[in-house]
């Protein structure tokens, strides 16, 4: 029994990587400070690379995505792509969006990278208005 619970509690400090903030913000914003004033002095903006890695690693893929907390079809957040926020210089903020492996078919957002067939996408798109995706340190 006491084998369970400290497996069960490795598992939930393993899924404590990354947490989502309530509120939603604009393209334009300090999102390593939103992190750190919401999260910690240690949270910053989660990168695309370091969530694939982490769903590479997961164990438990089901509970990873879970703990995202992207669980509703086509919900998105903000994060980065290798440190950059915006798609070649442009106005085009990178976004992670959960899509359960059907990518629309009306999609208007470009899709630069995936995650196990269309579960999430790294995308981007103009205009933003999501929740931050943080990585906690």
């Amino acid at each position: 029994m006491k084998k369970l619970a400290l497996l069960a509690l490795a598992v939930s400090f393993a899924l404590a990587d990354f947490a989502l903030t309530h509120q939603t913000y604009g393209a334009y914003e300090d999102f390593d400070l939103i992190c750190k004033n919401t999260f910690g002095q240690k949270a910053t903006i989660a990168d695309w690379q370091e969530v694939k890695k982490a769903y590479e690693e997961a164990k438990d893929k089901k509970a990873f995505v879970e703990s995202l907390g992207l669980n509703d079809y086509d919900a998105s957040a903000i994060i980065t792509q290798q440190g950059k926020s915006f798609f070649e210089n442009g106005d085009r903020h990178y976004i992670l969006t959960y899509h359960s492996h059907m990518l629309p078919t009306n999609y208007t957002y470009l899709v630069h990278d995936t995650i196990d067939g269309h579960l999430f996408d790294l995308g981007s798109w103009r205009e933003i208005d999501y929740p931050v995706l943080c990585s906690i340190k």
